[in-house]
């Protein structure tokens, strides 16, 4: 059986993914994607980056690729919601 993920691991989760999410909004703006191919290439350069981290086994580097990963998507997400990319 898989262990269990509890309510304080989520919301601590969320609350790193959001502090994340600030931290790249600080730094680059809040200027959306242009594209769905933006978004895809981003996407995909994070995963990339966590393939590396994975056979590095590198668990610092998996962490902060897969909150990329997740600050990308979500940030993506909020583009397309707010129907300001190319599609």
């Amino acid at each position: 059986m898989r262990t269990q993920i509890g309510g304080d691991q989520i919301t601590n989760g969320i609350n790193v993914l959001m502090g994340k999410l600030n931290y790249r909004l600080n730094q680059k703006g809040a200027g959306t994607f242009s594209s769905s191919h933006e978004i895809l290439g981003i996407i995909t350069e994070e995963y990339n980056e966590l393939i590396n981290a994975v056979h590095e086994n590198n668990l610092d580097d998996v962490k902060k690729e897969l909150l990329d990963i997740a600050v990308g998507s979500l940030f993506g997400y909020m583009c397309v919601e707010a129907k300001a990319v190319e599609w």
